[in-house]
């Protein structure tokens, strides 16, 4: 009420100002829509490798078109992105900083919000009927005040469905569907003027993106194979995740295709992967098979934190500390409320990691024949700059517009209005992921493909590269041969595919290989992390399989020594004679148990460098923030190879 008022006293004292200082506000606000074209692009289109090359890329990307972008000065839309994925340069609002990337992306998404599309496009209408309302003055002034009302608009909590702003879209919300329709066929025009078969891909998507209490999230970002989409987008407001995936299966027929990505389910209160629905009602056999039929992958990194793994919830692996963003829930916190589905918020249980959700996939499994939770691996940014892949610790200048432009507020000695109405610490976000696929081409098919099958990892930002293959007739040096890589594709199955149950009851053979991104650290360590079946319960352990410069895992704790990488706090310099450049070996289980299902993902870390707030600290010649550490090592996740018995 007290903002309406402000808002209100605002606009009643315009007039006063004179109606010059409205045209000159007015003359500087951008229309997102509204871009230069595309530059032309030459390319020719090499020929596809059968066994397959790495490419990277962002499929999780926020610009102008987004309200919660727009609002915090980011005025980039789909193109600028777009062109920066390639290599161009873009300033970043709020710090006015010229910013490119040290590598051009292979493939990127523009996954803007379905839920303020319309509403955008109404705000900027000036014939339209809500260009006057509170809420479009508020938006298109930059008015930071409004951002709270905005956000929400889109909660959804048990059977309450997100709501249509009633004055700038009308009671049934007709104003801004029709108003997102036009916005849509922009963005989609934006993917086609970008891609160039061979050389970047570009995907038509958006982010559905319902809210919890208290900051929650429950979004998933819709990815589609081809040009052939839906007229337009599904909203928060239209329905629930269950809902548009019944909407995508009637819209999206024929030459449509289309993958659903939930992403960061840190935050998701547990009911991302719970045995619940999205409005918290009881899971039925339908909807599960709805969400196995859309869901391809999980977001296992992104600028909100890790969701592999965090200590205290059933994970026993010191790695598990990684950029989390909540504590682990207290036995109380934890507690399911029948009426939403959700734990208390700002803290994570089993449900909200996605180690400990595939271990609870192998034990649905084995009650009921099925597997909810065979899911890819990918990263993202959730970056609301417009700048895909922009992940570098070392030039890191934010990600969220006027909210984390400078360092002072990245640290915390100044905090912003996204900060305070999520709750937490600036310092604790990072830069975030990316993706990284295995695909015969840089095309849209080859790559919607590659992630549809699973054969993806996540970095945390580097381009560090991972591979992994699984098989029971795979030599035991198969890493040391020429053609390791088709004899693998041969005898095995790479990751995201499936062990076919053996019948001598002999332990797979796993090949791993990982190569450095030479922007960044050496490597240290390849890891292999497995899950699997233990009577009634579910099990994990974590094995170092292959460790740089020379030293072998201990047979007993199955771990690397340390190799003495070290950062220098003062400068962020490090060791340049540890680590490698390159690690492969072949692996056996030995552990092995033909009758217990499984998982096996691959776990590459990197050697230890400066998180981007030891580097902001230097600049700023303060001390580091208590709540996060001044080093991090970066590092890569594959997505699981899955071993099923015979039934």
């Amino acid at each position: 009420m007290k903002l309406r008022r402000w808002l209100i006293s605002f606009v009643v004292a315009l007039p006063l100002c004179g109606l010059a200082t409205l045209a000159t506000l007015e003359a500087r606000l951008s229309d997102p829509i509204a871009e230069p074209a595309v530059p032309a692009y030459e390319s020719d289109k090499p020929a596809p490798n059968p066994l397959r090359n790495a490419y990277f890329g962002e499929l999780h990307l926020h610009t102008a078109v987004s309200l919660d972008a727009n609002i915090f000065d980011t005025d980039g839309g789909p193109r600028s992105a777009y062109r920066f994925a390639r290599g161009g340069e873009i300033t970043l609002p709020g710090s006015g900083v010229k910013k490119r990337l040290e590598a051009p992306l292979d493939f990127a998404a523009v996954t803007d919000h379905a839920e303020g599309m319309g509403m955008l496009h109404e705000c900027y209408d000036r014939p339209g009927k809500s260009y006057w309302t509170i809420d479009c003055i508020g938006i298109r002034h930059k008015l930071t005040l409004v951002f709270p009302r905005l956000f929400a608009n889109v909660r959804q909590e048990g059977t309450m469905l997100a709501q249509y702003s009633e004055a700038a879209c009308a009671k049934d919300g007709k104003r801004c569907i029709d108003g997102a329709r036009d916005v849509w066929k922009d963005m989609q025009a934006a993917a086609r003027e970008y891609y160039v078969p061979g050389t970047f891909t570009t995907f038509i998507g958006y982010e559905y993106s319902p809210t919890l209490r208290d900051s929650g999230m429950l979004h998933r970002n819709v990815i589609f194979r081809g040009d052939k989409v839906p007229n337009n987008v599904f909203s928060a407001m239209d329905g629930f995740a269950e809902d548009l995936m019944r909407w995508l299966a009637m819209q999206c027929t024929g030459d449509c295709r289309v993958m659903t990505i939930p992403h960061n389910p840190n935050f998701s209160w547990g009911l991302m992967f719970s045995d619940r629905d999205s409005n918290g009602q009881p899971s039925t056999a339908q909807t599960v098979a709805l969400r196995s039929r859309y869901d391809a992958a999980v977001e296992i990194f992104q600028a909100k934190g890790a969701s592999e793994c965090t200590t205290g919830v059933g994970n026993n692996d010191e790695q598990c500390g990684f950029e989390n963003f909540w504590p682990a829930c207290t036995a109380e916190q934890e507690k399911i409320d029948p009426k939403t589905g959700q734990h208390a918020p700002r803290c994570v249980a089993a449900s909200d990691m996605v180690r400990n959700i595939l271990r609870r996939g192998l034990s649905e499994e084995r009650k009921t024949g099925t597997n909810p939770a065979k899911l890819g691996i990918v990263g993202g940014t959730d970056n609301h700059n417009g700048a895909p892949g922009d992940t570098q610790e070392s030039r890191w200048n934010g990600h969220g517009g006027v909210n984390d432009a400078l360092p002072e507020q990245r640290l915390g000695l100044k905090r912003g209005l996204v900060a305070r109405s999520l709750g937490f610490s600036p310092a604790i976000v990072n830069p975030g992921g990316l993706t990284g696929v295995w695909a015969e081409e840089n095309t849209r098919e080859a790559i919607w493909d590659a992630i549809k099958r699973k054969e993806t990892f996540a970095t945390s930002g580097t381009r560090v590269r991972a591979r992994m293959f699984a098989g029971f007739d795979l030599p035991a040096d198969l890493h040391r041969q020429p053609d390791a890589i088709r004899v693998a594709y041969a005898k095995g199955v790479p990751m995201g595919g499936d062990l076919p149950a053996t019948a001598n009851g002999r332990a797979p053979t796993f090949v791993a290989w990982a190569l450095r991104d030479a922007n960044s650290a050496p490597l240290q360590r390849i890891q292999i992390v497995k899950g699997w079946t233990s009577g009634s319960e579910t099990k994990e352990k974590v094995y170092d399989i292959a460790c740089a410069d020379g030293l072998q895992p201990d047979k007993l704790t199955q771990r690397c020594p340390d190799n003495g990488a070290r950062v220098n706090l003062s400068d962020c310099s490090i060791s340049t004679d540890k680590g490698a450049a390159e690690l492969a070996t072949t692996w056996r289980d030995p552990e092995f148990n033909p009758d217990e299902s499984a998982f096996y993902y691959l776990r590459v870390l990197e050697n230890p460098v400066c998180r981007y707030s030891q580097r902001d600290a230097i600049k700023l010649g303060v001390a580091h923030p208590t709540n996060v550490p001044p080093t991090l090592q970066e590092r890569a996740w594959s997505s699981p190879i899955w071993y099923q018995p015979k039934k």
